[in-house]
């Protein structure tokens, strides 16, 4: 855990207490299979950074390193349009809310960009030192966190498909609107 600048005390003794850390990583729907025990020893195994202002969290495009959990501070996400070639803000990311979840299981490029709104405070906790832990709590531990992420996977592709669906619907609704008016 490093880089506490402009931190009262209480934030960075709160920062640097793995059973607050397991409190907030339990926030992470894919980690909530795990007992706070556990979850002390994950917290353990990250580091705890400083973003400032307008700096990048991650960029998109670039390799994927681990999982971020927001502990303090705002962020925003950022996807780049490839016909227009620019960028538009998708959402904006608070104190324990996470990105980066994909990189748990593969190596594919960041697809979208994170700048920190105001000074934040970020837990990351890298891919590989993630793996190792996996590899030692046991195949059953393992398979149990596997499950949630498919679970949680699942709950994501049918809320995206819904959305597909109502925005498929608003769009022929207003075409269809506009051709109306066209044609009078």
């Amino acid at each position: 855990m490093e880089n506490f600048d402009n931190l009262t005390p209480e934030l960075i003794e709160k920062f640097q207490d793995p059973t607050w850390g397991a409190s907030q990583l339990q926030k992470i729907v894919l980690f909530k299979c795990f007992d706070n025990e556990t979850l002390r020893e994950i917290y353990k195994l990250g580091t705890v950074n400083l973003i400032k202002k307008s700096a990048h969290a991650v960029i998109e495009g670039e390799p994927s390193r681990g999982i971020y959990l927001i502990l303090h501070g705002t962020l925003s996400v950022f996807k780049t349009d490839p016909v227009a070639n620019r960028s538009h803000r998708l959402a904006t990311l608070e104190a324990g809310d996470s990105f980066g979840e994909l990189s748990l299981f593969d190596q594919a490029p960041r697809s979208a960009t994170v700048v920190a709104d105001i000074a934040s405070y970020l837990f990351q906790l890298e891919s590989e030192k993630f793996e190792d832990f996996l590899s030692q709590i046991g195949d059953s531990q393992t398979a149990i966190f596997y499950k949630t992420c498919a679970i949680s996977m699942s709950e994501r592709f049918r809320a995206l498909n819904s959305d597909y669906i109502t925005s498929q619907q608003l769009l022929w609704k207003y075409a269809l609107r506009k051709e109306d008016a066209d044609t009078a």
